[in-house]
């Protein structure tokens, strides 16, 4: 996304990317805050104000975005299987509570298998407001679930489902919750052994800003019973579960 020498971005490519995701704003502001990524100017303060001014942005980055459009796309999710029968009859045949089978279907929708596609097709690279990544697609979740809360606040709950209904592959989320996914095993485990599901928790955070690593603890019924490493939190996690499950050879 091109930014112009007063800061303000480019209105060709707004208007561009709008037409590529086929949903035009009613205010730009949400578009451009979805797509902004804390790294843009190189941690100029004084420059990121100025763009944040011109543009009548709120935050210095997506993630507020991202944070509501991750519960939109819950909600979206659960009431698309609310009508789908054959979540249902799935659950019942692995003998898990529904509650975990949603989990795991929002879990593929957002996975890097699902969301690069995605994020090829609406050329995202070309439109994220960014500085320096090492790995750009490190961030196609965050942006698209910003994406899908800034598509909420200016278009409502329709259009928000419209676009993931368009773009996500809903239908074929289920045939694609398999053994490989750690997390989504973890869980199914704890579902069919009637424990706790398992809980997530930062244990240390450390490096600078665009180059962090992560390390978190795997709780099972309030115990620790891994920790894992990654350079993003969900790395450690998923790291964290791949460790718990050799160890107790994921055959429970």
């Amino acid at each position: 996304m091109k930014v112009n020498n007063d800061l303000i971005v480019s209105s060709d490519d707004l208007d561009d990317f709008q037409k590529i995701i086929g949903v035009r704003f009613n205010d730009t502001k949400y578009l451009i805050q979805a797509l902004l990524h804390g790294s843009i100017f190189s941690g100029d303060k004084t420059k990121l104000d100025t763009f944040k001014k011109v543009n009548d942005l709120e935050s210095d980055n997506y993630e507020k975005l991202e944070y509501l459009g991750d519960s939109v796309l819950g909600l979206i999710v659960s009431e698309y299987s609310y009508h789908e029968e054959v979540i249902e009859e799935y659950a019942k045949a692995q003998e898990r509570k529904i509650e975990g089978v949603l989990t795991d279907i929002k879990k593929v929708l957002v996975s890097n298998d699902n969301l690069k596609p995605l994020a090829h097709k609406i050329n995202l690279d070309d439109y994220i407001l960014y500085g320096y990544l090492e790995n750009i697609s490190d961030i196609y979740a965050n942006v698209i679930e910003a994406l899908i809360g800034s598509i909420y606040l200016d278009q409502g709950y329709a259009e928000a489902k419209k676009f993931v209904c368009t773009f996500f592959g809903m239908k074929g989320a289920l045939s694609k919750i398999v053994d490989s996914n750690p997390k989504g095993k973890l869980s199914e485990i704890c579902d069919k052994n009637s424990w706790d599901l398992p809980e997530y928790k930062l244990i240390n955070e450390e490096g600078s800003d665009h180059k962090k690593m992560f390390t978190v603890g795997l709780y099972i019924c309030g115990e620790q019973v891994s920790i894992g490493t990654g350079q993003k939190k969900q790395y450690a996690e998923i790291d964290a579960a791949e460790k718990y499950l050799k160890e107790i050879g994921s055959t429970n």
